[in-house]
This record gives C-alpha cells, structure tokens and sequence, in this order.
C-alpha cells in the first residue's frame, strides 16, 4: 500500500451473506478505506432481493455486472436492467434490486456522500411505502 492509493483484489474482500440468508456483498470501500463514497460489489441469488429502501443522505448509482436482464423497483416503477447498464437513484426515492430469474447477478453499488454508514438506508414497506422503525 501507498499513501497516494489503496488497491485491493475483489476476492480478497470477504462475501458477507445479509441477516437471515439472501443477497452477499463485498464492502469495496471498507478494504479501500474510502471515506466519500461508499461501494460494494452484491451477488443476488435467484429469487434475492435488496430491502425496499431510500437514503437520508445518499445518492446511489447502480451498475449490473452480470446476470442481466434484471429488474430494479424504483417507486412504484419496475426497469429492466441489462448487463453493462447504470441506474443513479437520488437520496429521498425508494428503490430496490430484484432477482426474479433463475441465475445469479452481480451487481456494483456507489453511495455519496458516505451518510452515517448503515443507518443512512431508511427501510420502507413495498406495498404502503411507510417507514419500517429499526428493531
């Protein structure tokens, strides 16, 4: 490692499974250090999905690396995203990442600024759009 940089091999990052089974992820920006973004690779499953969500403070880009086509919910709409396709998501709309099909998708995420880590995500009910409190 440098003081001017930090580089890291994706498959030295450990894949962490979600709370309860579904989606992993590779915490990009932890093993880089990044301190205004936030990046993560995600592999969905068939049948995974990402947590209906927003952000307080948090603009995200999506880009599907792989396993596309897929469908990404943003408010009440459904995309489809193939394979090398950008989505930028603004802080205050809801979204989420669906794998409907029967093979895995991997899928880049970038977050800025950085918020305040996991408590920047506000979860949201899929078919009211209310607030789901933190337990």
């Amino acid at each position: 490692m440098s003081d001017d940089y930090t580089s890291v091999a994706e498959d030295a990052v450990e894949l962490r499974e979600r709370r309860g089974g579904g989606a992993g992820s590779r915490d990009i920006s932890g093993a880089l250090g990044t301190t205004e973004m936030a990046i993560r690779v995600w592999r969905f499953g068939p049948g995974n999905a990402m947590a209906y969500h927003r952000h307080r403070n948090q603009e995200e880009v999506y880009h599907l690396t792989s396993g596309g086509p897929q469908t990404v919910q943003i408010g009440s709409e459904e995309i489809t995203v193939n394979d090398g396709d950008w989505v930028r998501v603004p802080k205050d709309t809801a979204r989420r990442i669906v794998n409907s099909t029967d093979r895995d998708a991997v899928w880049l995420t970038i977050g800025a600024p950085f918020g305040e880590g996991i408590m920047d995500g506000i979860r949201l009910d899929p078919e009211t759009g209310e607030e789901i409190p933190r337990a």
